[in-house]
């Protein structure tokens, strides 16, 4: 051997090496599975006789960046009880496999932080291949997480998959913060098949949510026994927007000039809670509130209800509750009467965040992520793998939180 060269284990130790050769753009290395005699798939019996032989080739893992290849020595052995032949197995490669389990290992853990495309230029290999090496690695993944707990606390929200017109659900744990299924639409009827399969369902105790009718027909079909939660930012939402109704009323369109384009210019600021605000922004919504009361009622209306969040429990979020909303009834606030209706509807499920303090912002920050990986891969025609993919963000995130962890 020259002196400038060195040796490296293969890492296969079921395999032994015939022969090496390292060429400018690549290294060979032929192979033969180190057994003797191996076991009757027919019958049981041992043979040592082989039958014949034939090499193929398999790609592994690259070594100083130039691809491996291995030649193995295949044999064929034949049966002395049963007289059949059959080949030896191969658990290095796997079944009619042209490629080593590590290397498919190391593709789809790769390809689940990088595209596919990039991870297939980079081992010089085929785009299907790659694809092919993610959904085995993920359903490894899911196959482990079979024996954790079903959960107690659940997160239910849509999110966009084709410009608005079409709609996915996600389940998220709140409690392990884990995506635990994708479903199509966003009706009741896949929730409910979603939610009949958990393999313990009287374990949940609360399901947060939106205010969108069919979810909660849904729990209360399969979950009777949970409490439904409305998101707590959902609610501001709707809060929000009664607010910036009575600011359009009153501004009267974006053509004007003056005071009410300055009311234009400042919506934004109304919608900040007031300790977010900064001392230019309470002196210009001042001047605005000098010429229009209504709005700053309003606004105080608005600042209201985001206070009311900080009730201490259910019995004081009740009393405080029933005070507003005879406010909203005896003053100058159409907008809001507006919402007193959602309100009545919705408002044990409003009350019951008194009891869990749950929201939906995990589930919220998870479809973000959906929607930046979507349009990582431009978009996805495979239905189910575009699930596969989602579900696998359990686990980047997971490594991630390690990483920062070490």
């Amino acid at each position: 051997m020259p002196n400038d060269c060195i040796e490296i284990s293969l890492g296969l130790p079921q395999l032994e090496i015939l022969e090496q050769k390292e060429m400018p753009g690549q290294i060979i290395v032929s192979v033969k599975y180190r057994r003797k005699a191996v076991d009757c798939p027919r019958c049981g019996q041992t043979t040592k006789k082989p039958h014949d032989y034939s090499w193929q080739w398999k790609q592994d893992r690259k070594v100083r960046d130039k691809p491996v290849w291995l030649k193995l020595y295949k044999r064929r052995f034949r049966c002395l009880w049963c007289q059949k032949v059959f080949t030896e197995p191969d658990e290095v490669f796997g079944s009619r496999r042209r490629s080593t389990q590590r290397l498919r290992s190391y593709m789809g853990q790769t390809a689940l932080h990088q595209t596919v495309r990039r991870v297939a230029l980079i081992e010089q290999v085929g785009e299907g291949l790659v694809r092919r090496c993610v959904t085995e690695e993920i359903g490894r993944l899911l196959a482990e997480e079979g024996s954790i707990l079903p959960p107690e606390i659940l997160g239910v929200d849509e999110f966009s998959v084709k410009k608005r017109h079409v709609y996915n659900t996600t389940v998220c744990d709140l409690q392990s913060r884990k995506i635990l299924g994708v479903m199509e639409g966003k009706g009741k009827k896949n929730l409910e098949v979603y939610l009949n399969s958990l393999s313990d369902p009287e374990r949940v105790r609360a399901v947060a949510m939106d205010m969108h009718e069919p979810f909660r027909q849904a729990v209360q079909l399969c979950l009777p026994q949970a409490r439904i939660v409305v998101d707590k930012y959902h609610f501001v939402w709707h809060i929000n927007q009664a607010l910036e109704k009575t600011r359009s009323r009153l501004q009267g369109g974006r053509g004007n000039t003056g005071i009410r384009r300055r009311l234009y210019q400042n919506r934004y600021a109304l919608l900040k809670s007031e300790d977010k605000l900064t001392e230019r922004e309470k002196a210009t919504l001042a001047e605005l509130f000098l010429h229009y009361p209504e709005i700053e009622k309003a606004w105080q209306l608005k600042e209201a209800f985001k206070n009311w969040y900080q009730c201490k429990n259910r019995g004081e979020a009740e009393y405080k509750l029933k005070e507003l909303e005879d406010k909203i009834n005896s003053g100058p606030y159409p907008e809001f009467q507006k919402l007193l209706c959602t309100m009545n509807v919705w408002r044990h499920e409003i009350l019951n965040y008194f009891d869990f303090r749950i929201t939906n912002a995990f589930v919220e920050g998870k479809n973000n992520r959906i929607k930046t990986l979507k349009r990582l891969a431009y978009g996805y025609r495979n239905a189910e793998n575009f699930k596969l993919r989602i579900l696998a963000t359990n686990y980047q995130d997971a490594e991630v939180v390690s990483r920062q962890v070490v």
